[in-house]
């Protein structure tokens, strides 16, 4: 299988891709990203930590849930925060379908991608 370059309007475009377990009211395991630490923050908010810079955040690529069981994260949405170039990170935060605020269980998934721009060319 070959794999291509990608067409987008993004100035060498980096996508970050994370994915996350929950542990309910605890630190979700980092199952797949690299150099970063995610630490929970409160109910279903969730910093995310860069080791090293990306470039121009640009924003989050997309994101799906999933489960052991997928009806237990239907509904729910992810919402983030400002990014802080300084420290290189970014606050997410989950609700369910009511609009509460709600932790990764120990059965669920999050799968995110983070989108830089290696410069803030157009």
């Amino acid at each position: 299988m070959q794999f291509q370059t990608g067409k987008t309007c993004v100035h060498e475009e980096r996508i970050i891709r994370i994915r996350l377990l929950g542990t309910g009211a605890a630190d979700p395991t980092v199952e797949y990203g690299p150099n970063m630490t995610v630490l929970r923050q409160g109910v279903g908010v969730h910093r995310i930590t860069l080791t090293e810079g990306r470039g121009t955040f640009i924003g989050i690529g997309g994101y799906i849930f999933g489960a052991a069981t997928p009806g237990d994260v239907k509904g729910q949405t992810l919402t983030r925060d400002t990014w802080d170039a300084t420290n290189r990170q970014l606050d997410i935060a989950i609700w369910n379908s009511s609009f509460a605020a709600d932790d990764l269980q120990t059965t669920e998934y999050l799968d995110v991608s983070l989108v830089f721009a290696d410069t803030n060319k157009p």
